[in-house]
């Protein structure tokens, strides 16, 4: 007889009642889905937003809500868990099947230990109780690497790969035969969502764990997983082992998937996109030797006693430096990635260019103007000429605003344009350059909107004021890989067609190399290593470059797996 499969999926349908309850066709968002995982196999589920991934495992679990109707087997083990509804499924749920949900930044209680929570589980599931229940979560913590006195410290307490790790520990509480891993590296660096791939294929590999990886990434598939499946409008249109799919993609859209993924091996010498620096001439930004620190404000005021001396007070101080000796310049035309581990100053060193936070030294020159030290006042009129895009495009936008009011805004407060007509074509304009049609998207709320698009709005929002100067923060880190190619290249285009200067953050070297004039390589808030993409790839001075070079997941399977 021949071996059951841990999980298998067969034609799994799921519908969902229509939005207005009206009376109109449910709509089918995932159509005859078919998957078998074997123990111990790593299958990766790749497709972009809104192609079913996640609806896909959420049905698995039985965790979708009432709206939806599904069809169709889940077996685990050959028994199918979904077959009996909730009452059915409630016996397999964490114990045979469970899942790491995407947002480990918010899955944990913040007012709990991480090791009450863990008990919790335990405890509810029947799994133990008391001291063994204590000593049964210290050694999920270990098996994830996590230090000694983890279980003892709360969420806000540990960095986010630490919560991460706390997760899956959580999901493996149970000891489930199958992991589902919803986008479990998304919010996370590439040093540490390398580390966390490698954690998700020791456990699979040890305890014979079969894992299901959704994510939108095919680096991250090619490095973790053996085989794949493709999902586009809820339909898997190619499964196969993941060498293969690059190698030999049978479907267009696998094909496209894998086009629209940098790669550094595919850097070349003297890469340049054709910007020339000329050093001689004026930079449109210019920070010399800047240092932001944080803290530097009284942590406890005491009374010192001496006999021969009045009561004196003292203050103790504490300061660190967030960002020190930072030297980067910018030129017309020219795009500049800083790019860096979470929490090494690249977001701090923007917010000190913007006058967002106070520098204790150095300088900031924008079009030749000193900013450091100017109040409000003295910075309005380089506002216009200075403009940020943000990471995130589901916060960046104003839920009440309209697209096109929202565009027109900048407009208003900065008083340009002659009347209500000519701000409104002023913005159709800016939206047309970010590839949206204005009659179409004019009238759009942000909640109308993929993602993509909120992203380019908000770049028309900046883009408006004709700005000689754009800081872009992690702009593309959380849109899926061919919108993320479109917003990429459309920023190329822009800064070549209004010669804008663009400095870009990113902890991703391989987009920085792929669009980058140079990249400024930064460690606990100093500058190590600057280069043009060709050198800091292929000839990188510093070992901390290299260790980002080698945590970068490729598309192509042969260059390094997460092992």
């Amino acid at each position: 007889m021949s071996q059951l499969h841990a999980l298998e999926l067969v034609d799994l349908d799921v519908w969902f009642d229509p939005r207005d309850h009206k009376g109109g066709n449910p709509v089918h968002t995932v159509k005859g889905i078919s998957l078998m995982v074997d123990p111990g196999e790593r299958v990766g589920l790749v497709g972009e937003s809104g192609c079913g991934k996640t609806t896909t495992i959420l049905a698995a679990m039985g965790l979708l809500p009432a709206s939806a109707t599904v069809g169709g087997q889940v077996l685990v083990d050959g028994v199918d868990v979904i077959a009996d509804g909730e009452s059915g499924m409630r016996r397999h749920r964490w114990t045979d099947v469970a899942m790491v949900f995407q947002g480990a930044m918010s899955a944990f209680n913040p007012v709990k230990t991480i090791g009450w929570q863990i008990r919790e589980a335990l405890e509810v599931h029947g799994i133990a109780r008391g001291r063994g229940a204590v000593d049964r979560t210290r050694e999920l913590l270990d098996l994830v690497d996590l230090p000694p006195g983890t279980d003892g410290r709360y969420p806000h307490q540990l960095s986010g790969g630490m919560k991460q790790r706390a997760v899956i520990a959580m999901a493996l509480a149970c000891e489930p035969k199958v992991l589902l891993a919803d986008e479990p590296t998304t919010a996370l660096d590439v040093v540490v969502q390398d580390q966390v791939l490698r954690l998700l294929v020791r456990l699979s590999t040890e305890l014979g764990l079969a894992l299901v990886l959704v994510t939108h990434d095919l680096g991250v598939v090619a490095q973790a997983c053996t085989r794949a499946a493709v999902m586009r409008d809820g339909v898997i249109v190619e499964d196969g082992l993941v060498d293969d799919l690059f190698r030999r993609p049978a479907h267009p859209y696998t094909r496209a998937l894998f086009e629209s993924t940098p790669n550094l091996d595919d850097v070349a010498p003297n890469h340049t996109t054709g910007s020339v620096t000329n050093p001689a001439a004026p930079a449109l930004l210019e920070v010399s030797d800047v240092r932001v620190t944080y803290g530097g404000l009284t942590r406890s005021r005491r009374r010192r006693f001496s006999r021969t001396a009045p009561a004196v007070e003292s203050s103790a101080v504490e300061s660190t430096d967030a960002v020190a000796d930072v030297s980067i310049r910018v030129d017309d035309g020219e795009l500049v990635a800083l790019v860096g581990q979470s929490g090494c100053g690249k977001t701090t060193t923007l917010q000190a260019i913007l006058g967002m936070q106070p520098v204790q030294s150095g300088s900031i020159r924008i079009d030749g103007v000193e900013t450091t030290g100017l109040g409000a006042r003295a910075w309005r009129p380089l506002r216009r000429n200075v403009q940020m895009i943000y990471q995130d495009p589901y916060e960046a936008l104003d839920g009440r605003l309209r697209v096109e009011d929202t565009v027109i805004e900048p407009l208003v407060v900065h008083h340009i344009g002659d009347g209500k007509q000519a701000r409104r074509a002023l913005a159709a304009e800016a939206l047309r350059e970010v590839g949206l049609d204005p009659d179409l998207f004019a009238g759009r709320y942000p909640h109308e909107l993929s993602g993509g698009q909120r992203q380019r709005v908000a770049i028309a929002a900046s883009l408006v004021l004709r700005p000689r100067l754009l800081l872009a923060d992690e702009p593309v880190s959380m849109l899926d890989v061919s919108v993320r190619t479109g917003v990429l290249e459309l920023l190329d285009r822009l800064r070549h067609g209004h010669r804008m200067g663009i400095l870009m953050i990113t902890h991703d070297l391989s987009t920085a190399a792929a669009y980058a004039d140079r990249i400024i390589v930064m460690r606990n808030g100093r500058i190590v290593e600057v280069g043009e993409p060709w050198q800091i790839v292929n000839e990188p001075t510093q070992e901390y470059t290299r260790q980002l070079l080698d945590s970068v997941p490729s598309p192509d399977p042969q260059r390094h797996r997460a092992q």
